[in-house]
């Protein structure tokens, strides 16, 4: 089929869904299942092939049952990028509703998958986070097949994966989103950033193109940096954007609109990451070539969407941003945000971080195998010491290596416990590595920064934009994936997403059910 019919049906000025190209994924097998809910209720079943997602809206749903004979209506072909859309269509758009990932994976073809689609018998092997085993999508003969043959029968095989006639369907048990963990009604209290052409503000229509925001005032401190900004109101249209059109990355074209669309197809991706966390944020309201400054605090109300917490600090009490949901996130973009950092504790307990980060920070001549070799090595320390970590590139020119934490020790616990570790592997090979800031220091070595770990530090958020030119992500990536061929900078906003719908399972898996904390045998033996 092609995208032509999948792009003719939408207005991708009003829906936040990606417009897409014929072009495969990275592993080239991606299999999702989204539950949406348009006019009815119903289960989209997608299969890559060729480049694109070959799709089925499923009535009722999947059925573990081998003799439930579940009707499956083939729709127009999808972009490999709707892979890693969960969000709303807005109404009044083609499919207006709610979409929820709510299973995806990889598909295992059982023979010829061409020739198979071609006579309309179909079989393959799910494995999913929800649904497995042998399946087969048979197309319906005479009239029960409907205009164009578009009627398909979607049936389970007899295998392990099967159930009987008493066991309960998943459809019916299994009611959070594969890739965010929330439910349809979450998903949908999710207010749609994207209004009409009616909706002059997000047009841009502003009177002699200013914005209907709050005027910015802003303090200088003693250190230079702007503090203590007033957030920009939230827009009478209800959260949409004033001068959508703003170009913030000009060398790929990227606009505001076009970022907010990027943090709203990934919610569910970036938001575990940033809720409730204070944040900090590098504005460049002009683009990332224009004045950008980096900004730490807010007035004690930032917005209507933005909320603002109290911290103490040495000099006072000071209020730094939350985004509690997409349309915190959508208002950071609103503001000129090209970078969101994030500190390493949540506002609910503050003084106890619940991550601990060390940036490898190379010296410009080390090479990225180095970095490969520094990450791994600590990994493996980290491992001696019964502590599980999770690699990110930042976008930049290094590596974060992320340790959840349950949220015991305070902040000096951790940081203490981390330069024993930085520490330990300088001595090993300190001719490689260096735990201090020192640049004169520096050269041809890896700065292993646990500094991050200092109370008041950030660092970047995973899958936050970079200010640095064609829009670099910071990335989770799995550890099998760091090798030579991956950079600091590989991933970007026009790639990331057909990555993550690329996927067959989070590369940072586990990481929020993991629960580890700072021992005493651990810090006896890192020498704290």
């Amino acid at each position: 089929m092609g995208l032509k019919a999948y792009q003719e049906k939408r207005r991708f000025g009003r829906t936040p869904e990606p417009q897409g190209k014929a072009e495969a994924s990275p592993a080239g097998n991606l299999y999702i299942i989204q539950k949406h809910a348009a006019s009815q209720l119903h289960y989209d079943l997608r299969l890559e092939l060729d480049g694109v997602l070959k799709s089925w809206a499923v009535p009722k749903g999947p059925s573990l049952k081998p003799a439930e004979k579940r009707l499956a209506v083939h729709v127009e072909d999808h972009p490999i990028e709707y892979g890693s859309f969960e969000g709303i269509i807005p109404e009044g758009e083609y499919g207006g509703g709610t979409v929820m990932l709510w299973d995806r994976g990889a598909w295992e073809p059982e023979g010829d998958p061409h020739e198979g689609y071609a006579k309309g018998d179909l079989k393959f092997k799910l494995h999913g986070k929800k649904l497995k085993g042998s399946w087969v999508l048979a197309r319906m003969k005479g009239k029960a097949g409907g205009d164009g043959g578009k009627n398909w029968l979607l049936i389970k095989k007899r295998d392990d994966a099967a159930i009987s006639g008493s066991d309960p369907e998943p459809v019916k048990t299994m009611d959070r989103s594969a890739a965010s963990g929330r439910t349809m009604q979450e998903i949908a209290s999710q207010r749609d950033k994207f209004r009409g052409e009616a909706e002059t503000v997000l047009q841009g229509s502003v009177p002699n193109g200013t914005s209907q925001a709050k005027s910015v005032r802003s303090k200088r401190g003693n250190d230079g940096v702007k503090k203590n900004f007033t957030a920009p109101k939230q827009n009478p249209s209800g959260g949409a954007l004033s001068n959508p059109n703003r170009v913030f990355y000009p060398e790929i074209g990227v606009t505001k609109r076009a970022l907010a669309e990027y943090y709203t197809e990934i919610t569910g991706w970036i938001m575990p990451h940033l809720a409730r966390r204070p944040l900090t944020l590098v504005r460049c309201p002009l683009g990332w070539e224009k004045e950008c400054f980096f900004q730490k605090h807010f007035a004690d109300t930032a917005s209507e969407v933005l909320r603002s917490i109290p911290i103490m600090e040495k000099d006072g009490l000071r209020h730094y941003a939350v985004a509690d949901n997409i349309d915190g996130v959508i208002e950071l973009v609103q503001i000129g945000a090209l970078e969101i950092h994030v500190w390493g504790s949540r506002e609910d307990k503050l003084e106890q971080p619940d991550m601990m980060i060390f940036d490898l920070d190379p010296a410009p001549e080390v090479g990225w195998a180095s970095m490969i070799k520094a990450a791994r090595l600590m990994r493996e320390r980290l491992s001696d010491l019964s502590l599980a970590s999770f690699a990110k590139t930042t976008g930049r020119k290094g590596l974060h290596i992320v340790i959840p934490l349950t949220p015991q020790a305070g902040w000096e616990t951790v940081k203490s416990f981390s330069r024993a570790v930085a520490e330990s592997i300088v001595r090993e090979a300190p001719g490689e590595y260096i735990a201090t800031m020192s640049k004169e220091k520096r050269e041809g070595k890896i700065f292993i920064d646990y500094l991050r770990n200092v109370r008041g530090a950030t660092s970047i958020a995973a899958y936050s934009t970079r200010r640095k030119p064609g829009a670099p992500i910071s990335t989770p990536v799995a550890w099998d994936e760091l090798t030579v061929d991956l950079k600091p900078d590989s991933y970007n906003i026009n790639n990331i997403r057909r990555r993550l719908a690329g996927l067959a399972e989070d590369p940072w898996a586990g990481y929020f059910s993991i629960r580890q904390e700072i021992t005493q045998e651990m810090k006896k033996k890192a020498g704290t």
